[in-house]
């Protein structure tokens, strides 16, 4: 028999609309290929057992059909010769057709942002020039994932199952609540910045406990930890595509559009950094942000070299 052929008369015999001609076909069908393979389909004696109850459940449903044994024989050659994955969640259960767990990556490059929700409902906004490492499920006490770069967590509130984030040598932990956390790489320091619940900070022996609109700075130098009150609004304008600047170095604020527009500053003067800003841009176009900073601060100017490079000469005055 093809495989289509056998398809069907399962299909016939579940409904219940098989002949005793074609049920025979059936129970004739080549046995021996499950006493061949029988390792392939059961774990062990007790998962034999409890395949077979669930089977028994499902298809001998008629006093009239042929012995149970026989016919889980059928079922379980038909699931080795197909693969008929429907057949063993329907009638095996699922312990059987479990993924893997793996690891997930997802990166943003400069200029890019990204959203994504992972496997608890968390909900997670990556920010330009960062990246995330995340199980594709949880299991555990925990749920751990790896940061590097800046992000938002929404985080799924269960009491059960606290949710850490590592980066580098930090560690912060939450059981439900929102925050966002700043540690790209080339930083001199890691800062956790919480909008809603509490968040504990861990490095070595430094801990801190956070609530809303307090932040914990790490040092990466000092390796110590500090914390503040602060303005979160003034920390989460970025997920909502605004470049805020408050009284910010030129110097920083050039680092910043860096990642937002994934471009690259040639300075001519090193005292340009000294300036100041204070602006905000909401989803403004580069060339846009130039200007506006150009009219702010007298004696600028700025070319484009190419897409992606951008010559700043002049001197800057506050």
């Amino acid at each position: 028999m093809t495989e289509n052929e056998i398809k069907v008369l399962m299909k016939k015999y579940l409904n219940g609309t098989i002949t005793k001609e074609e049920e025979a076909l059936l129970e004739a069908f080549d046995h021996k290929l499950l006493s061949e393979n029988h390792q392939n389909v059961f774990k062990n004696t007790r998962h034999k057992a409890t395949i077979g109850q669930k089977l028994a459940k499902g298809i001998n449903t008629s006093k009239t059909r042929g012995p149970f044994m026989q016919w889980s024989r059928i079922a379980a050659s038909l699931i080795l010769l197909m693969g008929l994955s429907y057949f063993v969640y329907n009638y095996a259960g699922q312990e059987e057709a479990i993924e893997p767990n793996v690891m997930l990556t997802k990166t943003t490059e400069w200029g890019q942002k990204l959203n994504l929700v992972l496997a608890d409902g968390t909900e997670v906004y990556l920010n330009s020039g960062s990246t995330i490492k995340f199980p594709k499920r949880f299991e555990g006490d925990t749920r751990s994932v790896e940061l590097d770069g800046e992000a938002f967590f929404d985080v799924a509130e269960n009491p059960n199952k606290p949710f850490i984030i590592r980066s580098g040598e930090v560690e912060t932990t939450v059981l439900g609540t929102s925050f966002n956390v700043n540690t790209y790489e080339e930083s001199e320091q890691v800062a956790v910045t919480v909008a809603t619940g509490k968040v504990k900070v861990v490095s070595g022996e430094s801990e801190v406990l956070l609530l809303p609109n307090e932040q914990g700075v790490f040092d990466k130098k000092s390796k110590s930890i500090s914390k503040k009150k602060i303005d979160i609004a003034a920390f989460l304008h970025w997920k909502d595509g605004i470049i805020h600047f408050e009284d910010a170095e030129l110097s920083e604020v050039l680092e910043t559009l860096e990642r937002w527009y994934g471009v690259s500053f040639v300075v001519d003067n090193e005292n340009i950094g000294d300036c100041h800003l204070t602006a905000s841009y909401n989803n403004e176009r580069l060339s846009a942000v130039l200007e506006s900073i150009i009219y702010a601060k007298k004696g600028l100017q700025y070319q484009f070299l190419n897409n992606k490079k951008i010559e700043l000469k002049g001197k800057c005055t506050d």
